[in-house]
């Protein structure tokens, strides 16, 4: 509920000041992107467990306004491991989300890039998702 809420003033401020976020000389889009997560085993995109969208227990979107990534569990996971990784600088960030409440937020602020997420369940299996900002 309170992702809810934090999601609905954002888009609220969207709605209320459209024009005003400007980012390299190119206006931000008020929405969220939705990121695919796939399954993901290493360089070579071979990944284990499920594969359909509906299997897959982590959904994720990006809003801009609020330079953060909502993420949403299908059930209590325990605490898995988020690795942030900006491919475009080389930037990198990681931590741990705790799914006990079925979602979490995790801020991204190294700027704009071609961004590679990974999320490392405590079973071992590893999911990714793209997302470009």
């Amino acid at each position: 509920m309170k992702c809810f809420k934090l999601l609905l003033s954002g888009l609220l401020i969207c709605l209320l000041f459209p024009n005003q976020l400007l980012a390299e000389d190119d206006l931000l889009q008020c929405s969220d992107s939705v990121i695919v997560i796939t399954p993901f085993m290493g360089d070579n995109n071979e990944g284990y467990g499920p594969r359909s969208p509906a299997l897959i227990p982590i959904s994720a979107s990006y809003e801009a306004m609020l330079s953060t990534l909502f993420l949403t569990f299908t059930s209590n996971l325990g605490e898995i491991e988020v690795e942030v990784l900006n491919t475009t600088s080389g930037d990198y960030d990681s931590g741990t989300v705790d799914t006990q409440f079925l979602y979490a937020t995790v801020p991204i602020n190294m700027g704009p890039g071609h961004y590679l997420i990974l999320f490392t369940l405590p079973s071992g299996q590893r999911y990714k998702g793209e997302l470009n900002i």
